[in-house]
């Protein structure tokens, strides 16, 4: 029996621009099992949303194109559908919470609708029907069965991400994608929405990838971390591999640059420089220009993986000769 709810072979993705070629996925591999959630992690560019919206086979074509690569969702061969297949995948397989709530829902539909339309579309109900199970998905995520009849602008943006969160679950999907689905929220609400996910998560016995720059948010949701930099995962393990024994320069940049509540006069560590140009990225690691570890290797071969574990990896080459090389911060705990 095949334990896995997703699984990601050799994904490149380009974009081509009149600025040239923007390679924006760089050969990743993924897989995850059922009912775990993943946190992608990683900065504004490293292709976290352009590998997700490739999941749902959603990348604009042109500019983009999947060059190479296999998605299987649930054994489903995604890039092997048509768009009317496809249709029939997304909303029920696999769901995506987007960004910016305040885009995501139409300004000119009732709530209710909108979550409606979607259980009519894929469970083939009538409209009776759709509407009690969309007033039972509203209550599901706390807003009361009354105001299914309101318009978008009548709601706030915690309340609307919320609507959102149960158009994505209306059909109890069994991949879950959350892009960044708390960055627009205050803190107070992004806790509720949090802890909501991971309540609803365990009820539909989802899978999740949950797209975040957030360490924290990954801390508290996450089973498992793929740390991502220029279109490549660079590290992956389980929530312990990566918080107690990080070992790419990359995921050590990340943990420093986050202040230490134990020592309020510690000075942060940023990471230096900025992210390689998607258009022109090196003939080796991406990170070399910012990494404190550089060999002359580093600019002109790529790291091959090595494996640490059955669940944690890294690509650098500082771990080629010596699995045991400690990083500087390395024995800090976070």
């Amino acid at each position: 029996m095949n334990n896995k709810t997703l699984e990601i072979e050799n994904l490149v993705i380009q974009y081509d621009t009149d600025d040239g070629i923007v390679e924006a996925v760089n050969g990743i591999d993924l897989c995850l099992n059922k009912g775990k959630t993943i946190g992608l992690v990683g900065e504004t560019g490293a292709g976290k949303t352009t590998m997700a919206l490739s999941i749902l086979n959603l990348i604009p074509m042109p500019p983009g194109k999947i060059v190479s690569g296999s998605i299987r969702v649930d054994g489903i061969h995604i890039l092997e559908k048509t768009e009317k297949e496809l249709e029939g995948i997304r909303g029920r397989i696999v769901s995506m919470i987007f960004q910016d709530p305040m885009t995501a829902l139409n300004p000119v539909i009732t709530v209710g609708e909108q979550i409606a339309e979607v259980i009519r579309i894929h469970q083939k109900v009538d409209n009776k029907e759709a509407r009690k199970k969309a007033e039972k998905m509203l209550e599901l995520v706390g807003i009361p069965k009354g105001r299914m009849l309101e318009y978008p602008h009548q709601f706030s943006g915690g309340m609307k991400q919320r609507v959102v969160i149960a158009i994505a679950l209306a059909c109890s999907p069994k991949l879950l994608i959350a892009d960044e689905s708390t960055t627009a929220l205050d803190v107070t609400i992004q806790a509720q929405v949090l802890e909501l996910m991971k309540d609803l998560k365990e009820k539909l016995h989802m899978s999740m990838i949950m797209i975040t720059h957030d360490l924290g948010i990954v801390a508290e949701v996450c089973d498992e971390v793929a740390i991502m930099y220029a279109g490549r995962i660079v590290e992956q393990g389980s929530l312990v591999d990566i918080f107690e024994n990080p070992k790419h320069p990359y995921t050590e940049g990340l943990f420093n640059s986050i202040p230490n509540i134990d020592d309020r006069k510690a000075k942060l560590k940023p990471i230096k420089g900025l992210m390689s140009d998607p258009y022109n990225l090196p003939k080796g690691c991406a990170f070399c220009d910012r990494c404190d570890y550089t060999m002359d290797k580093c600019k002109t071969m790529k790291p091959e993986k090595i494996i640490f574990s059955e669940s944690h990896f890294v690509e650098c080459h500082i771990y080629k000769d010596n699995k045991n090389y400690t990083l500087k911060y390395g024995d800090k705990k976070y």
